[in-house]
């Protein structure tokens, strides 16, 4: 009996994939915390610097632009070094630039270091994609990529409760520095616990590698050259992109605008802002798990990818629009907030899936497919800080709100017409018929 329980044991499949996904949550966790940093610290910057709301806008979009400039050579640093390496770059370059913003002195060199901060974060998303793209098997990567979102919409939730009191003990200096610490830690804990593929882990056993390789494809290849070329004549390679920009417009809007639109356009008192906006990122944090594993189900359920990643964004991105719409139909705050969240975690559906659908197409390009979606998602977050209060001048916040559900409509033509069951380059059908489980011995 002892023998026999023994042997179960050790042919059980380890869940070393698993912990690289928790600490890929971490890691998301804290590379969102860096970035509400500065938008908690705001009005003691300013007013240490003296720069104008204005000019503090300005700086986020820069934070913006070098994000998205960067992300198509971290998409090639991914797939030269592998994920493992380029995303300990990352967290030791966006680590430094957040220590020198608590350096900042000036208008300028606060604009440089969020520029370069931008630019340092980079490979993040690209390099976690990948890396579940190498170690989850396609039935598994919905709940595998809900785990980067999540970490990252967690850090908006409980940012201003985390980082506050270290403001208000240290000052907003100390404060980066903290951050910048932390992200340090995060390396190594990174580098050291995780391996880019399977086969080069010790801590993975055969039974868990065997099941990770008998239901992937060959994704993550690194090193590889990339034929840009036949991806831009290739129509997914540019839908899943226009995907993302719809999608990312309104996530943006959100961590930029939310607690600022509440008190001016829906004068809810700033002391019930920062609890109305966790809500808000409460809720999306839940949605983007709820949105890995009910589509991880309709995969195992009906084998389509189109089904599972397309189908399931395309209604979060309709939820969406429909509740921003109804939010400026009603003047009770908290009803406002609530059509708000619900319409935040709609669109963190479209924004997991969409990663994971990166992964379906990509293939061994997961990295470069991954990058270049992400690019226009951010093109989406440079434009937003500074067209939101531009059009709320002229027309008003209602508005901004109708043009936020709008261009939520381009979100879900890109998605509707992304083709996830096909590969790019040679359009082949791709194995998207997942095997049924088992029937268990009795």
């Amino acid at each position: 009996m002892t023998t026999l329980s023994s042997s179960t044991s050790s042919t059980r499949p380890t869940r070393v994939r698993w912990k690289g996904g928790a600490i890929v949550f971490f890691l998301c966790f804290v590379a969102y915390l860096d970035r509400i940093a500065f938008s908690v610290s705001a009005s003691p910057i300013m007013k240490t610097l003296g720069i104008d709301p204005v000019q503090f806008g300005l700086i986020t979009t820069l934070f913006n632009i070098g994000y998205f400039l960067c992300q198509i050579p971290a998409g090639m640093l991914v797939q030269r070094i592998g994920p493992r390496k380029a995303m300990a770059l990352s967290i030791l370059a966006w680590s430094v630039f957040t220590a020198c913003t608590g350096l900042a002195n000036s208008l300028v060199m606060l604009a440089m270091t969020r520029f370069l901060f931008g630019a340092g974060e980079g490979p993040v998303f690209t390099a976690a994609n990948s890396f579940f793209a190498n170690w989850f098997p396609p039935r598994e990567r919905g709940r595998a990529n809900s785990l980067m979102n999540a970490g990252a919409f967690l850090a908006p939730a409980l940012g201003a409760m985390l980082l506050v009191p270290v403001i208000t003990a240290f000052g907003w200096n100390a404060m980066f520095f903290a951050c910048a610490a932390l992200g340090v830690m995060s390396c190594a804990l990174w580098y050291f616990s995780v391996s880019d593929r399977p086969g080069q882990s010790t801590k993975a056993n055969e039974a868990e590698r065997a099941l990770i390789a008998a239901d992937s494809e060959n994704t993550g290849s690194v090193n590889v050259r990339v034929p840009w070329s036949m991806f831009l004549r290739q129509r997914s390679f540019w839908t899943i992109a226009l995907g993302f920009f719809g999608t990312l417009w309104t996530i943006q809007f959100f961590i930029y605008w939310l607690p600022f639109y509440l008190e001016a356009a829906r004068h809810v008192p700033f002391a019930q802002v920062g609890g109305y906006t966790s809500l808000s990122f409460v809720c999306i944090t839940i949605s983007v798990l709820v949105a890995g594993a009910l589509s991880d189900a309709i995969l195992k359920r009906t084998g389509s990818r189109f089904i599972a990643r397309n189908l399931v964004a395309i209604g979060g991105l309709v939820l969406a629009a429909v509740c921003l719409v109804l939010s400026t139909t009603t003047q009770d705050p908290l009803g406002t907030v609530l059509w708000l969240s619900v319409a935040l975690g709609g669109a963190g559906f479209a924004q997991t899936l969409s990663w994971t659908m990166a992964t379906d197409i990509g293939g061994q390009y997961t990295a470069t497919v991954g990058s270049w979606m992400n690019t226009w998602g951010f093109v989406a977050a440079a434009i937003v800080p500074t067209v939101a209060p531009l059009v709320a001048k002229q027309f008003g916040w209602t508005e901004v709100i109708l043009l936020n559900a709008g261009v939520i409509v381009l979100g879900v033509i890109g998605i509707a017409l992304t083709k996830t069951n096909e590969r790019l380059l040679s359009g082949q059908q791709s194995a998207s018929t997942i095997a049924p489980a088992p029937t268990p011995t009795r």
